[in-house]
């Protein structure tokens, strides 16, 4: 049950343990209570007060710096050496500098939005990171990307939206630690090719597919076995039966998002989502009557309109 109510958390409300605690949005604030200040949301104006005040806040472990149009990340930053999460998404950075190997504690960064082409190697030697975000960077080589990521050794949250994937490199599989992995709006993904290497990452639990416009999911879904959360928001061409077909073959599936796919009707035969412990079907568009039926044959799953 336990393992089960972690699968919800993430799918549904994706809320982060880092964000449990105050979150500061203002230098001239945080300087007040140095010591007590964990989590800092920064103005991009203030970055250079931040810089020079830096050795005064060294308690941070949360460090948002986003939406700047930085082209880099000054080396000051590592001198924060409790800090573990590092969110600079929205950005223009090509590169991180070598002198972030000193982030011994770093296991979250956010990459999103920026525009490397090759992924830094110095995220191969941060020993403790776990979740690596790369959406939005479609003019990185991800097929040598996928070589660095091999050698992050503990990386089990893997970000890759919005990013024209077509195929999934081979060496994926040698994220053999990998738990979630996010491919939404990758629009012209081979999702057949993408089963196949996925197939091979048996600690995968967690799928994110939205905003993809898929319209059937390929048979080989079935050789995800330890598979328990798929999320497929936002496919409103996807045919519901032939899905409903496949996930008979997929029993560990415990958790399946439908949200916003333009849905008035479920097939008259669910026996695929029997197993299922959680059914989303939030801003769809059926009646009455349909969730009662609906709810009638999935007594044991919880089903969310």
């Amino acid at each position: 049950m336990r393992k089960f109510l972690l699968i919800v958390l993430f799918l549904i409300f994706q809320y982060s343990a880092y964000t449990q605690n105050k979150m500061y949005s203002s230098v001239y604030e945080a300087l007040k209570t140095p010591d007590k200040v964990t989590s800092l949301d920064l103005d991009c104006e203030e970055f250079d007060s931040f810089s020079r005040e830096i050795e005064k806040l060294s308690n941070i472990k949360s460090l948002y710096l986003t939406d700047c149009n930085l082209e880099e990340i000054p080396d000051v930053i590592t001198k924060l050496s409790n800090l573990r999460l590092l969110n600079v998404k929205g950005n223009n950075l090509t590169f991180l500098s070598k002198q972030f190997i000193q982030l011994n504690e770093l296991s979250v960064i956010n990459l999103r939005e920026n525009k490397f082409e090759e992924l830094p190697e110095v995220l191969m030697g941060l020993p403790n990171l776990r979740e690596i975000d790369l959406a939005g960077n479609p003019e990185l080589d991800f097929s040598k990307a996928f070589q660095t990521l091999s050698k992050v050794t503990n990386l089990d949250f893997l970000y890759l939206s919005d990013n024209h994937l077509v195929k999934i490199p081979d060496n994926l599989v040698k994220l053999n630690k990998l738990k979630e992995l996010h491919l939404k709006n990758n629009p012209r993904l081979d999702l057949k090719q993408a089963f196949d290497v996925l197939a091979g990452i048996k600690s995968l639990k967690i799928l994110a597919l939205s905003d993809n416009d898929f319209k059937i999911i390929p048979k080989n879904l079935k050789s995800l076995e330890n598979l328990e959360g798929l999320m497929l928001d936002n496919n409103p061409n996807l045919l519901i039966t032939k899905l409903v077909l496949e996930l008979e073959s997929l029993p560990g599936l415990k958790v399946l998002l439908l949200r916003n796919n333009d849905l008035g009707k479920l097939p008259k035969n669910l026996k695929g989502f029997t197993s299922l412990k959680v059914l989303e079907l939030s801003n769809n568009n059926f009646s009455e009557k349909e969730k009662q039926r609906i709810q009638a044959q999935l007594p044991n799953t919880k089903v969310i309109f």
